[in-house]
């Protein structure tokens, strides 16, 4: 018996200047060497086909918000916050997820990221074949029982509760305590912040940070205790807990019931029949006994739909399946069942099937991109039905080619941005 895949825990943060996702490891994060992080395309190519993945969203990528909201109930908070914080975003109020994470005294904690950026990161994921299980912002691996800074890169991640949540650079450490804790003597001393923790690797980092605070804020911190820390036990210990997970809604993740992705050919066909057989019971379904037959198909082309398409998510099952057995909407004929249909027909025509044997094979609907994972002899058979494909009118790259002691491995990327 196969057993399960390990999930494995990086840190993602989007970077508008290069429009790219990067990744971090935890064992970088402790490090401070985050200004060397891969991108997210080149770390997902060093791991393996549907590698499980927990996420840890950037601090950079979303906002923290504390509302006050005396008189709602815990069970109406999620309709209420996006109300009271509508003032304050840029955009329309459809355009955020909006979530409610706890609460401190009489204020509520709430998580605020665009739509987009979460659809960006998991259609990301999707294209280079990670299952992502997890979304979860990175204060939640901050200590949310007492007051902390920690140092993180080249600034502090901060949770002061009821106040604060986020990182911080170094520049910018005084303008945003400032704009925190300027305010008249009695509001100040309402928000005096006791029992604070500063981390850092080094105690003369926490130091330097403590005499700035003790200087410039007098009468706002109480209590400030110096830790030698890097964070990261800190952060194995939060990860072993529940934590708030952004993939909630229409971003929920259901896990793929199998590892490995079905031969093409035998799922396509199964697709087809489960479509018929579905399609001729939901004329009978007020019929009970047809009734029950038809909830069980449905739960078996659920997982035949999720095997042939991993990554994908199902909004609507009977117009996704008629979609892919039309071939798409596009005029062009670069639909699943075109493009499947003319690598079977090339396949047969050009006797590859003792050179070339096909693996699986994924297509994505946004990018319109058919990827085949193939085994070969050599590089010049995989070539050899690129060419052949590219005959018969489609656009074909061979995407990456490894050598092993069967011959080579490769995928072979077939309309698109191929």
């Amino acid at each position: 018996m196969e057993t399960a895949k390990a999930i494995k825990t990086i840190k993602v943060q989007w970077n508008a200047i290069s429009g790219r996702w990067t990744v971090t490891t935890l064992e970088q994060m402790a490090a401070g060497s985050e200004r060397s992080a891969p991108s997210l395309a080149s770390w997902a190519e060093t791991q393996a086909d549907l590698t499980p993945v927990r996420l840890i969203l950037s601090a950079c990528n979303y906002a923290t918000h504390w509302v006050s909201l005396p008189g709602v109930s815990n069970r109406h908070l999620a309709r209420a916050l996006p109300y009271a914080l509508e003032e304050g975003l840029i955009n329309d109020l459809s355009d955020y997820l909006i979530l409610p994470a706890g609460s401190e005294g009489k204020k509520v904690r709430a998580y605020v990221i665009g739509n987009d950026l979460i659809e960006r990161l998991l259609e990301e994921c999707e294209l280079h074949h990670l299952q992502v299980r997890e979304l979860i912002p990175e204060t939640q691996l901050l200590p949310q029982d007492v007051p902390v800074m920690l140092r993180q890169g080249q600034g502090w991640a901060m949770r002061i509760p009821g106040i604060f949540e986020g990182w911080v650079t170094d520049s910018a450490m005084t303008p945003v305590l400032e704009s925190l804790f300027d305010h008249g003597d009695e509001e100040q001393a309402a928000h005096q912040v006791t029992g604070l923790q500063i981390m850092a690797p080094q105690l003369d980092q926490a130091q330097l940070l403590k005499t700035t605070l003790e200087s410039s804020f007098a009468g706002v911190f109480a209590g400030i205790e110096l830790l030698a820390n890097d964070g990261s036990q800190l952060r194995q210990q939060r990860l072993q807990g529940k934590l708030t997970n952004l993939l909630t809604g229409r971003f929920q993740v259901r896990e793929v019931a199998e590892d490995k992705p079905p031969v093409w050919w035998r799922g396509l066909a199964a697709v087809a029949a489960v479509w018929l057989v579905t399609a001729t019971l939901y004329l009978f379904i007020d019929n009970y006994t047809l009734k029950q037959q038809s909830q069980q198909v449905r739960a078996e082309a659920i997982s035949l739909y999720k095997n042939l398409f991993p990554g994908e998510r199902i909004r609507s099952l009977e117009r996704q399946i008629k979609a892919k057995l039309d071939g798409g909407d596009n005029t062009d004929g670069a639909g699943f069942i075109s493009t499947t249909g003319v690598l079977a027909r090339v396949y047969a025509a050009q006797g590859l099937q003792k050179q070339v044997q096909l693996m699986s094979l994924r297509f994505n609907d946004r990018l319109q991109e058919l990827v085949i994972e193939v085994r070969a002899g050599n590089l010049n058979e995989l070539q050899t039905l690129r060419a052949a494909l590219e005959k018969e009118g489609l656009v074909a790259e061979v995407a990456s080619a490894t050598n092993d002691k069967d011959g080579v491995k490769g995928r072979i990327k077939i309309g698109g941005s191929a």
